[in-house]
């Protein structure tokens, strides 16, 4: 099976566009976008004799200290729609194994994966070097299948969220898409108060600036804000790829809360990525469904109810996995992170 190195725009996004659930971290902006970032990206195909792609994968090398870097696919390798999902791992094992035959990539102490392969207990789809690690990508993720009228999507709400999207609309919370660099602004202090409240790490405002103005430019990014009274009081940002539209960044004020903004905004959301033709909604990262998998984060206990009464359908991912190229130095380096408390 030859492995190709794909320089072409047009035919990466031909295939990332073919998934059923496009995931924008592997497309051919992100990827661009990562450069601006001083990362080195990388996209490869595995394709069958005949020339058709089997599976890819875009990879970013992050390179530490002493040159023990390592590769890593956010939401990828992206396998071909038709392939079987009891064919995955025959398929990665040989995406792999070309890889490092053929020194595609820099030397790294490991390559880390995020396969997008939903969790099934007591099946494994990755071969058996691969090793759990701590989530870098969400690996659960609640998703609304827009191709429900607006009924049905009320429906399969919780009875508190409808209540809450009328409240707001009893308050005359009102919701617009801006670009106004105030707005932005407003919007990059409102991500820190909300992260000083909830305890949740953020990017730096530099980052999340950066990647609003990147994704916008093509048309794949938009700032929605809620306000009353000239009020900023929740805000998001929405990545839109393919017909996914993934709700990536969001932030609320502490004040004026019975207004209830964040519902306004995310029903506005909705309704919008609906109208565009577009087939998911994507709330991006929640708990697993079991607080027995040990991925499961009580801090985000409180976000992950949020994100459950707006309906949808959980989907819990493998999650991300890492193939150490040299187990004692992977384990020695590990070894210490995890006595010093990091990682």
């Amino acid at each position: 099976m030859p492995l190709l190195e794909i320089s072409d725009q047009t035919n990466w996004e031909i295939f990332q566009l073919s998934q059923p659930w496009t995931q924008f971290t592997q497309s051919w902006v992100w990827g661009e976008f990562r450069k601006t970032q001083g990362v080195k990206v990388q996209r490869l195909a595995l394709t069958d004799e005949q020339g058709k792609w089997l599976c890819a994968v875009q990879g970013e090398y992050r390179s530490k200290a002493l040159g023990m870097g390592y590769w890593f696919a956010p939401r990828g390798p992206l396998f071909a729609p038709e392939i079987e999902k009891r064919n995955y791992g025959q398929v990665l094992s040989e995406l792999l194994s070309l890889m490092h035959e053929k020194g595609r990539l820099p030397r790294c102490l490991f390559w880390r994966m995020e396969p997008l392969i939903k969790q099934e207990s007591e099946v494994r789809y990755l071969p058996p070097r691969f090793l759990r690690t701590y989530s870098m990508s969400p690996a659960s993720t609640r998703i609304l299948d827009l191709y429900k009228t607006e009924e049905e999507l009320l429906a399969g709400m919780h009875e508190k969220t409808r209540y809450n999207i009328r409240v707001a609309g009893k308050h005359e919370v009102t919701t617009r898409i801006t670009s106004h660099p105030s707005d932005i602004d407003r919007f990059l202090k409102l991500m820190q108060e909300t992260e000083a409240r909830a305890g949740f790490v953020q990017h730096a405002p530099d980052y999340l600036y950066k990647t609003l103005q990147t994704l916008a430019a093509a048309n794949m990014a938009r700032l929605r804000i809620a306000e009353l009274n000239g009020a900023m009081l929740a805000a998001d940002v929405e990545v839109v790829y393919g017909k996914t539209v993934t709700y990536l960044y969001g932030a609320s004020s502490h004040l004026m809360r019975q207004a209830m903004a964040p519902y306004a905004l995310h029903w506005e959301a909705i309704k919008a990525a609906k109208q565009e033709g577009n087939h998911w909604y994507d709330m991006w990262g929640v708990n697993p469904e079991f607080k027995a998998n040990p991925l499961y984060k009580k801090s985000w206990e409180g976000i992950s109810r949020f994100k459950a009464g707006w309906g949808g359908e959980q989907v819990d991912l493998v999650g991300t996995w890492d193939l150490p190229l040299n187990m004692a130095l992977y384990n020695l380096i590990f070894f210490r992170r995890l006595m010093s408390g990091v990682g």
